[in-house]
């Protein structure tokens, strides 16, 4: 691993890079619900943006949802959601390292630090949903150590 990815360093995510995140989140999720449900760009646009809007609600209401972001050479180059009450399973919602920043390990220390955060509150465990082609995501998954446990099953008419 590049010494240089090791000192990045972890923030509550600053205000002004919760825009560009939550729109970076809802460009990849909308892709890839297209991909697996085979629907409109309106219609995974919409359940896109709804889904972050009731997380953004259940952010506000909840003291155990974190936004942490990834600063690396003074710049915040990606971050994540997560939810980690204690004596529950904490879920992974997003996590998402700029495209220009990806590959080189930052990815896989900030998953390694949400699953550090999570323990330390005292979670269960942690839990995460991955799209079946998103395979650079499952591939970081797995190499943390994370196993599949079930599917996610679609209905479409």
């Amino acid at each position: 691993m590049d010494s240089t990815v090791a000192e990045a360093t972890y923030v509550v995510m600053p205000m002004e890079y919760i825009p560009k995140f939550t729109a970076a989140l809802a460009t990849h999720h909308s892709f890839q619900l297209r991909q697996a449900m085979h629907c409109s760009q309106e219609m995974a646009e919409a359940i896109t943006l709804r889904q972050i809007q009731e997380l953004h609600q259940h952010e506000q209401a909840s003291s155990h949802q974190y936004l942490v972001a990834v600063q690396w050479q003074n710049t915040i180059i990606g971050g994540a959601w997560y939810s980690a009450p204690p004596q529950q399973v904490a879920i992974l919602q997003w996590l998402m390292i700029e495209e220009d920043f990806q590959g080189q390990g930052h990815g896989k220390n900030l998953l390694a630090h949400v699953v550090g955060q999570c323990r330390c509150a005292g979670s269960a465990g942690l839990a995460l949903h991955v799209f079946t082609a998103n395979h650079k995501s499952i591939h970081l998954y797995e190499s943390m150590g994370f196993s599949d446990v079930g599917k996610e099953m679609y209905l479409k008419w």
